[in-house]
């Protein structure tokens, strides 16, 4: 038996998490299938289908998407999750919108609150999904009555 060994037992997991160490920082936008941590820095949007997990050391900048959020560090930006848990040490500044939304003592949150609408899918979305929903509130807001000129 070699090194290079093709039965080696090491096989991908689905259930795997991914991790942002501390002392990494990430620009872009991330897609993830499972659970996520970050312990470093995110400048950029997150999709999330698990459960995304702000660490006391770790820094958000954008906007997020997941099934459930649970923040100890800092957030800046817009949250979209079923379930948002602000922890003692979690600081979150932006919008939320969320159905279930908790803050430990100690937790801070400066911004807006809202309700998830119903049509909101909490999956990975991709740029022509998100222009699509933007088209379709802009059509909604812009159904007021014609102004008649005289």
């Amino acid at each position: 038996m070699g090194i290079f060994n093709q039965n080696r037992g090491t096989t991908s997991s689905s259930a795997a998490s991914t991790l942002i160490a501390k002392g990494c920082a990430v620009s872009g936008e991330l897609k993830v299938e499972n659970d996520v941590q970050i312990d470093g820095i995110v400048d950029g949007q997150i999709n999330v289908e698990g459960t995304l997990v702000v660490a006391e050391s770790g820094r958000v900048n954008g906007e997020i998407y997941a099934k459930q959020l649970i923040i100890n560090g800092m957030m800046d930006g817009n949250c979209h999750a079923e379930h948002i848990q602000v922890l003692a040490k979690g600081r979150v500044s932006g919008r939320i919108w969320s159905n279930n939304l908790s803050i430990e003592p100690g937790g801070k949150f400066f911004g807006e609150a809202a309700e998830l609408p119903e049509k909101e899918v909490v999956t990975l979305k991709g740029k022509a999904q998100e222009n699509a929903s933007t088209k379709e509130n802009n059509t909604n807001n812009e159904k007021r009555p014609a102004r008649k000129s005289a």
